[in-house]
């Protein structure tokens, strides 16, 4: 399999909503864009610091980091592992979801959903835009 030029790295704590949404769109993305444009990582493997998923981390070009909530816990694990993002998206934050707190995993509704999928998408879409402006030697 060839290694996507995109990772990403979510929260996808089935917790709460947000936490589940992040994991849901992103996944929904992936099914649409396709797994040789975009692969997601383990958040759990990079929090255990596996040399193998750091260096898969690394050989990508892009990597967007997609947390539910203001704890932001994706982003901080990327950062303890010695990586940063390329793009970053916080639903809470950034598209003003509510976390309806624990165990509240299937409180979302398909607005939401298609919300967090279309912010996805635009932050690929950006990333595939400096990339190609690279290239041209923009």
């Amino acid at each position: 399999m060839k290694t996507p030029d995109i990772g990403l790295l979510i929260c996808n704590s089935g917790s709460s909503n947000s936490g589940a949404l992040t994991g849901i769109a992103s996944v929904e993305v992936v099914k649409e864009l396709g797994s040789n444009m975009i692969g997601i990582l383990s958040l759990p493997a990079l929090a255990n610091q596996i040399p193998r998923q750091i260096f898969l981390a690394k050989k990508l070009k892009y990597l967007l980091v997609i947390d539910g909530c203001s704890n932001s816990c994706a982003k901080k694990i990327l950062e303890k592992a010695g990586l940063t993002c390329t793009e970053y998206l916080n639903l809470e934050n950034d598209l003003d979801i509510e976390k309806s707190g624990p165990f509240s995993t299937l409180e979302y509704d398909f607005e939401s959903l298609n919300k967090v999928k279309d912010a996805i998408k635009k932050r690929i879409s950006m990333m595939q835009q400096v990339s190609m402006n690279r290239t041209k030697g923009v």
